[in-house]
């Protein structure tokens, strides 16, 4: 089984995966911190890793995306 590489995906999708995300990010941010006063280790490392999977892959979204700068009534100019 392959996996496919690139998908068919607009800006408005983008952003809302991204907005999932990070209210998903959240979510689980309360849950470790109720983990943490509750001092159950085994719980914060699950949550610890969770957070981490999805920051990166917060990260990795930022790093694709093509930012502008200028007006834009005029023809776009990739900044960077």
């Amino acid at each position: 089984m392959t996996y496919r590489k690139h998908f068919n995906l607009n800006v408005s999708d983008i952003d809302l995966i991204e907005t999932s995300l990070r209210k998903e990010l959240h979510v689980r941010s309360e849950k470790y911190q109720e983990s943490a006063k509750q001092k159950n280790a085994k719980e914060m490392d699950s949550f610890k890793l969770s957070l981490s999977e999805i920051t990166n892959l917060l990260g990795k979204i930022h790093d694709q995306k093509f930012w502008y700068q200028g007006d834009p009534a005029k023809p776009m100019v990739p900044k960077g």
